[in-house]
């Protein structure tokens, strides 16, 4: 028996397989019997003699006496989810204990409560799907078992074949599941749940000397120059730089943000940074030029990826293929520390969390002290960098490349002929 319910067209099957014959006294489970071809808990199906419309059913205690409500539709299948929907969301139970309470029970009104509403409901619904599929009829403490986690374990990893780094997000947001249930009293505790350990990633890119840096200016786009130059002076990653507008930036107090206004924060965190000194001529001027509100522009639209331009700036180069994007961050990160910026500095700069101590908090944005010794590295790099292509600042750069492409009668966000399809710029 499957109990399914909605959610903005999304369909998450619960698998429920004969579980409930297995058990003898179970509530609050679907199943079918000659009288009741559907029930859950204490509820069932039913209809009225000469009506096709299914009702909702109940036994009334105090009353002695059968109660019902019409689900308003004589379709078997939309009875059954609209009582499955209506038991999810309006007969929580409180204060179950492990060995009583279902995973599928449990998942089902975690997911239409708080899931479904995630930006990654897809990944949540489908997460859950793997512990259902597994697990089937488990109690929470059945589940959590030493011996059924690593036949769990054991069955994603090498039945399904996934890897370690999916293995860790299904267990992450099961665990999550239940520990929603247990804070709001639906459960009395939550076994111990252990997770898969994953190595730690490569970084992705290395760091870059300065040299090589120009040398991927020099011979850039306007716009991947661009790209480059912004992702030095934010320390930000790339999807941050690609979104950037200048509703972003505020000019008078020398800031910008990187998240977005109304955009929620991630475990990537976007953190306001202080604009660099030799920056600022440059980003005045792009501001006056702008035709989309986006920093980086390429044809009057804003870029969605810069992936084919930065293989083929690379190709040009001759540089190695761990020259990538992100390692335009790495590259700033190693020069914050090798021109002895604090620690915590450097982490409020890269938009690292720190669970001690939130620099945000002590240093303001709008403290003339904020960022103040990794802004100044920052603009010292930027300034290296302007020196090997023989200008005095980045923005006397940026600025001269808006003149020179000017002065060839194109417009300056024209990119030319490298990259000019537009699937390049497809995500």
């Amino acid at each position: 028996v499957c109990a399914r319910f909605a959610q903005k067209d999304l369909l998450f099957w619960i698998s429920v397989d004969s579980m409930f014959a297995q058990r003898s006294g179970e509530r609050n489970m679907p199943r079918y019997n000659s009288d009741k071809p559907f029930q859950i808990g204490e509820f069932w199906l039913s209809k009225r003699p000469n009506s096709e419309a299914w009702y909702r059913t109940w036994f009334d205690g105090e009353a002695r006496q059968t109660r019902r409500i019409s689900l308003g539709t004589t379709d078997f299948d939309e009875a059954k989810q609209a009582l499955t929907d209506w038991f999810v969301l309006f007969h929580t139970k409180n204060e179950e204990q492990p060995e009583d309470a279902t995973l599928a029970e449990l998942f089902a009104r975690y997911y239409e409560q708080y899931g479904s509403k995630l930006r990654s409901h897809d990944n949540v619904q489908r997460y859950l799907r793997y512990w259902l599929d597994f697990h089937k009829t488990a109690t929470v403490k059945e589940a959590c078992a030493p011996a059924r986690q690593q036949g769990f374990r054991t069955y994603l990893e090498q039945e399904l074949g996934l890897s370690k780094n999916s293995v860790r997000q299904i267990l992450t947001i099961g665990k999550a599941a239940l520990n929603w249930a247990w804070k709001r009293g639906e459960i009395t505790s939550v076994p111990y749940i252990e997770l898969v350990k994953v190595p730690t990633p490569p970084p992705k890119g290395r760091p870059m000397e300065v040299e090589e840096v120009a040398t991927l200016i020099e011979n850039a786009e306007y716009h991947l120059k661009a790209f480059i130059v912004l992702m030095l002076s934010a320390t930000a990653r790339n999807r941050a730089i690609l979104d950037l507008k200048f509703s972003q930036i505020d000019f008078r107090n020398e800031l910008i943000d990187l998240n977005p206004k109304g955009r929620e924060h991630t475990l990537k965190f976007r953190p306001q940074v202080k604009i660099p000194q030799t920056l600022k001529p440059w980003l005045l001027k792009q501001h006056e030029l702008s035709q989309t509100g986006h920093v980086i522009e390429f044809k009057g639209g804003s870029v969605k990826s810069i992936r084919t331009a930065w293989r083929t700036l690379r190709k040009t180069t001759e540089l190695d293929d761990a020259v990538q994007p992100y390692g335009l961050r790495h590259t700033m990160a190693r020069w914050l520390r090798k021109s002895s910026v604090p620690a915590w500095e450097v982490a409020a700069q890269l938009g690292h969390k720190s669970p001690d101590v939130s620099t945000t908090e002590i240093y303001a944005p709008f403290d003339p002290s904020y960022l103040f010794k990794s802004t100044a590295a920052i603009d010292a790099f930027l300034t290296e960098v302007a020196l090997q292509l023989r200008y005095s600042s980045i923005s006397e750069l940026m600025l001269s490349e808006i003149k020179n492409i000017e002065n060839q009668g194109n417009k300056w966000w024209f990119g030319g002929d490298l990259n000019s399809r537009p699937h390049d710029y497809e995500s």
